[in-house]
This record gives C-alpha cells, sequence and structure tokens, in this order.
C-alpha cells in the first residue's frame, strides 16, 4: 500500500519560529506572509517560491530523488526597515535559519539548510529598502494516519 505524505505549512512554520526568535531576543520586527496595510516600518515577509530558479541536478534534469518523504522548499525573506536597517535585519533573519539544521524548526524537523544567498532589492513599489535571503530547505514530512 502506498503511504500518503503530508508536509508542513513551512510559511507558517517559519513566520511562527522567527516571531519567537526575535520575541526572545528583544526584537519587535514584524513577521508575515501577506503584508499588512499599513506596512510596519521593519518587517520579514516569509515566502515560499519553488518557482525560482535553482542552479543543480534536480532542476536541469528535471527529477527529484527517491527520498518522498522529504520537502524541499525554497522560501524568500523579504527583509524591509525604513529606517535603513534592512540589510542588518537580513543577515540576523539569514542567522537564525541557517543555524536551524539539522534540527526542529517549531514541530517540524529539517535536515539540511542551503544558503543559496541574499540580494540587495529594493521594493519596487514603495521604494523602501529591502534586502531578501534566500534558503533551500529539507523538511520531513508525515505519514497519514
Amino acid at each position: 500500500m502506498v503511504e500518503t505524505i503530508l508536509f508542513p505549512d513551512i510559511e507558517k512554520t517559519l513566520v511562527d519560529f522567527l516571531t519567537t526568535k526575535f520575541v526572545a531576543g528583544g526584537d519587535s520586527s514584524k513577521i508575515f506572509t501577506k503584508a499588512p496595510d499599513p506596512r510596519p516600518a521593519r518587517a520579514v515577509r516569509v515566502v515560499r517560491n519553488d518557482r525560482k530558479a535553482r542552479l543543480d541536478v534536480e532542476d536541469r534534469e528535471g527529477r527529484r530523488g527517491a527520498h518522498l518523504i522529504l520537502d524541499r522548499p525554497r522560501v524568500v525573506f523579504e527583509c524591509t526597515d525604513d529606517a535603513g536597517g534592512a540589510a542588518d535585519l537580513a543577515a540576523k533573519v539569514r542567522g537564525i535559519i541557517n543555524a536551524a539544521a539539522p534540527g526542529y524548526i517549531g514541530s517540524v524537523w529539517c535536515d539540511y539548510i542551503e544558503d543559496v544567498g541574499e540580494e540587495n532589492d529594493t521594493d519596487p513599489v514603495t521604494a523602501a529598502p529591502r534586502y531578501t535571503v534566500v534558503t533551500d530547505l529539507i523538511v520531513r514530512g508525515t505519514v497519514l494516519a
């Protein structure tokens, strides 16, 4: 019988994880998946974007590995700070995320995190300073009972 594997909502998991880390560190930055209106002055938007190109054999050849219990989300963290600290905020997010594996991110086991990098990417709509951090995670799903 083929097992059904459920994968976590990695965006929500990462929002909760980063919020906990930021609060513990005394940082009041807002973490979300959908920007509220008005947009907070210092914030991180978490977006899963598997369509953002990967430059590896799996994408070049259009194949994935045989480990069907693993999910490999590509996550983009959009870091903004109207006071000019977007680069520092991105560095903080990058450090927290890269230190999380192997280990639990909330209740989700993460085997590996590949740091793809960060980019100075001014928001085209608001002209707010923005840095993006891109990571690939390998997380485990659970078997549907």
